[in-house]
């Protein structure tokens, strides 16, 4: 694929311009000229051109010691601006233990290295080491990486534990550290009356080195829906800040007191509904507050919110967006119930300027607007023009502060944004519903807000995920706590049996599938059941039955994502990163703009799974197994020994889909296979996924996908594809690189 121009979002995806603003960008962009975005003012004007998030990343080189104990699984980052021919040379206590430079997937397994080995990594182009690219030290796991805390003191009848955390380069090294917030045992829903421990925050080295700790005092309340607190670098100075609501009595992270230290705003019941709020961004280095303003909108009259006793009020939410295309904006947000406020701002020369404020309650929007929103948000380049938009659960503001679409579904518990349908344009927004009277569950186009399917009403529907957990059926499934028991396809028909658990999803094995992340265990999604692929050992996992971990991202090694549990002293938070082999090879998706931002917002509220702008089934390249040495291909077996499985998931009156798994069962591996089969007279072939599957006349021919070139001995493949005509009798004569296959 050769993308006519990269988004902003991810280097392999192009940005849609449609229009005139497409030949004026053209027009433009062939003179030399740059075009400026004024969102903030509300004109309509075309975006910058911008590249994938510009951060200072190291190759977050690692070494893991093997569950069996037999080596030890090296792997680090690909960068979005690395040249195609780059490849890597792997030290072992200062000796190159790979025979040739490593291409394609960027990780490299040690067999027979012996425990404590220290690991460097050197960057090889147009065959030389180029050592002013800096060789890097692994970061070493035993099995695991445990990052030692400083537990809080805690009070009268409540202790601490450790809570969300998210990451940023808080001292601009090129490496990510850990901010984590501690929650006091007596933390309380918004429902809940009753007087809780102050929330602490945290900064720590993955070493343990904790940098500085802010007390956010006793007129904050502690619990899910009261500090959302965001790390990224707001500036662009290379350096991440930390930024939150305060209020009198915060102590920052050098014990400077914010407003007045004596104030006590707490009511008999333990909520707080005076006083003054306040938004304050703090040094990612030091803690220390930079900036404080007043908060907006403040709470005003506590009934207008939707209830007078202080549960709807204190709904907040925050996130980061490139609202102008190149630079990162705040997003602070208060409300969904009824009236929702949202509202930008820009950190700019240690100070921070509002931008643009939604408001549900002004005439502009109207009534229509409220009570939409969820307890989460998603921010991504929904209508393609290179700026963000905010996600706000059943509606959407637009980068310039309007709003964009509405749903009128309501309020529900959980969102998610990505490019879950890759034969549609576009990006896609997935949704359940809290009202019994709305759709229980839909998906609608992420730039119109126009539905593509939806369920029936079916009452508090109050979990629901999407994403591509199973190859048997292209781009995402969506599946919910009710409306239905199964995956449902890109035509909201159920093609699968119901996951073990509806919560977090994680990359986490060697194929561009996810898998499900629930408590503290990832399993892999199966037709006929799930595989437990891992279970945390002496970890917990936090924020009662929403069992979420502390984090789930790709902060270190090669694309696949790590999980961070507390451990269950809460002395540690234990980073889990996997050893599994992949073929495929993708930039750190931490370089992908939808995707950074997402793991910003993931502590918010009811946390939910990060994704990418992009369906990464389509988008992985892939350049050999697990550090592939330069060179040419591995024989092939000749076609010997090939066995295959087929059968449909699904059939309809006039058509079917159905999943092909071939497994190589001779002692060779293949590269670049093919497959052949005959189809039945009338079966025409509308589409396939994980392979490029064509049809002449009545033969079906299906290549290897460019993350999947090679198939192991023992190893087997799946791709699907879907036709019209009937389902039975099932193809025949099925062929690998020319010999017949045992099916």
């Amino acid at each position: 694929m050769t993308p006519s121009r990269v988004l902003p979002g991810h280097p392999l995806r192009p940005t849609i311009l449609k229009g005139s603003a497409a030949l004026a960008a053209l027009a433009l962009a062939a003179v030399g000229l740059s075009v400026s975005a004024s969102a903030a003012n509300g004109e309509d004007s075309l975006p910058q051109p911008a590249a994938p998030v510009e951060q200072n990343l190291d190759r977050g080189l690692i070494s893991i010691r093997t569950e069996n104990g037999d080596g030890n699984f090296v792997s680090w980052r690909r960068l979005a601006n690395d040249s195609p021919e780059l490849a890597f040379n792997v030290y072992r206590d200062g000796e190159q233990v790979n025979d040739a430079p490593l291409t394609g997937a960027t990780s490299f397994l040690d067999e027979g290295a012996p425990e404590g080995a220290e690991y460097s990594l050197t960057p090889v182009l147009d065959g030389a080491e180029r050592r002013t690219m800096a060789a890097e030290e692994a970061v070493a796991f035993e099995e695991t990486l445990d990052v030692p805390l400083q537990v809080p003191a805690g009070g009268s009848g409540y202790s601490y534990e450790a809570n969300d955390a998210s990451v940023g380069d808080l001292d601009g090294d090129g490496a990510y550290e850990i901010v984590l917030k501690w929650q006091p045992t007596n933390a309380r829903d918004n429902s809940q009356s009753g007087t809780t421990g102050n929330t602490i925050i945290d900064a720590y080295e993955l070493n343990g080195t904790r940098l500085w700790r802010i007390d956010l005092g006793r007129n904050i309340r502690s619990g899910a829906h009261y500090t959302q607190f965001i790390v990224y670098d707001l500036d662009g100075d290379g350096a991440a800040e930390v930024a939150m609501k305060t209020a009198d009595g915060t102590r920052d992270g050098r014990g400077t007191v914010i407003g007045n230290a004596s104030a006590d705003h707490r009511n008999s019941d333990g909520y707080v509904l005076s006083g003054p709020e306040f938004l304050t961004v703090f040094d990612g280095r030091t803690g220390a507050a930079r900036t404080t303003v007043d908060y907006v909108p403040p709470r005003g009259d506590t009934c207008s919110w939707g209830d007078c006793y202080g549960n709807r009020v204190d709904r907040f939410l925050a996130g980061v967006a490139y609202l102008d295309g190149s630079r990162p904006s705040l997003i602070m947000a208060r409300g969904y119930y009824t009236r929702s406020v949202i509202v930008a701002y820009d950190f700019r020369n240690g100070q921070l300027s509002r931008r643009w404020t939604f408001d549900s309650n002004s005439s502009t929007n109207g009534s229509a607007w409220a009570g939409q929103g969820f307890h989460s948000l998603s921010i991504a380049d929904l209508d393609g023009d290179g700026r963000d938009e905010v996600a706000y659960g059943a509606m959407a503001v637009d980068d310039n502060g309007s709003g964009l679409w509405n749903t009128r579904y309501g309020h529900g518990d959980a969102g998610h944004v990505g490019d879950f349908v890759p034969s549609r344009p576009g990006l896609e927004v997935f949704g359940v519903a809290e009202n019994s009277t709305a759709p229980s569950s839909w998906l609608v186009e992420a730039e119109s807000g126009d539905t593509i399917w939806r369920t029936s009403p079916a009452g508090d529907n109050g979990r629901g995920v999407a994403a591509d957990i199973w190859s048997g059926s292209p781009g995402a499934e969506y599946w919910s706590s009710r409306g239905g028991s199964g995956i449902r396809n890109a035509a909201g028909q159920i093609v699968g049996r119901q996951p073990s658990s509806i919560n977090f999803v994680v990359w986490w094995d060697g194929d561009p599938q996810r898998e499900l992340l629930d408590q503290t265990r990832i399993d892999e999604y199966g037709p006929n059941g799930d595989t437990r692929l891992l279970t945390g050992s002496g970890v917990a996992a936090n924020n009662g039955t929403k069992a979420t971990p502390a984090l789930s991202a790709d902060i270190l090694g090669d694309w696949r994502e790590e999980v961070i549990w507390r451990t269950s002293d809460n002395r540690a938070l234990r980073i889990y990163s996997t050893t599994i082999p992949t073929n495929i090879s993708v930039p750190a998706l931490m370089q992908d703009r939808q995707y950074r931002t997402a793991i910003a917002w993931q502590n918010v509220a009811y946390n939910q799974p990060p994704h990418p702008s992009f369906d990464l089934a389509t988008e992985a390249v892939s350049g050999g197994g697990p550090g592939e040495p330069t060179g040419g291909p591995t024989e092939d077996p000749g076609g010997a020994g090939c066995e295959v499985g087929y059968r449909v998931t699904n059939s309809w009156g006039a058509g079917f889909t159905a999943e092909v798994t071939v497994t190589n069962r001779s002692d060779s591996a293949y590269t670049d296979w093919e497959l052949s089969a005959a189809l039945p007279s009338g079966v025409r072939v509308v589409n396939g996924w994980n392979a490029e599957v064509t049809q002449s006349g009545s033969a079906l021919t299906a290549r290897a996908p460019s993350w999947a070139t090679r198939l192991e001995p023992g190893a087997s493949v799946s791709f699907g594809f879907q036709a019209d005509g009937a389902s039975s009798p099932a193809p025949s004569a099925f062929a690998l690189n020319g010999a017949e296959c045992s099916a």
